[in-house]
């Protein structure tokens, strides 16, 4: 004859199961191993650079992230929705102003020479540590090229 446990020892073990469950939701699975923190500053002619978007491309293998300055012209790379920093390794840096228009507002021009974003000469290397960079851009740098179009 086939015992099936009882319902007390079987609710226990479902809700051992669900607590499991729910751990690993809440924590995830300990982050991405490919990853660092990064944070920095960003100043243009010695000015700190506000509401400037920041992407991080990985030369060789791995995904894109993204920050954005706050107005002290501070930033911090997000992976993702759950996840804060860039991947490891060399990285193309573009740092850009122009945004697309929304709504009633038109599109914001780009302030920064090309060096900076389109054609960007900007490089970092990310390493398994909490990493700053900062970035002192110059208009002199070079001539601006606009890539969002009203």
């Amino acid at each position: 004859m086939i015992r099936f446990p009882s319902f007390g020892c079987l609710a226990k073990h479902i809700l051992s199961l669900v607590a499991i469950c729910f751990s690993i939701s809440i924590t995830g699975c300990g982050g991405n191993s490919d990853l660092a923190s990064v944070t920095g500053k960003i100043t243009f002619d010695d000015k700190p650079l506000a509401d400037a978007f920041v992407v991080f491309s990985p030369t060789s293998a791995g995904t894109t992230s993204y920050g954005r300055t706050n107005s002290a012209g501070e930033y911090e790379m997000v992976f993702s929705d759950n996840e804060k920093g860039a991947w490891l390794g060399e990285n193309i840096v573009r740092i850009t102003t122009g945004d697309v228009g929304t709504g009633s507002s038109s599109a914001k021009k780009e302030i920064l020479p090309s060096v900076y974003n389109v054609n960007s000469t900007l490089r970092q290397t990310v390493e398994k540590k909490t990493n700053r960079f900062d970035f002192d851009l110059k208009s002199s740098a070079g001539k601006i090229k606009q890539t969002i179009t009203e």
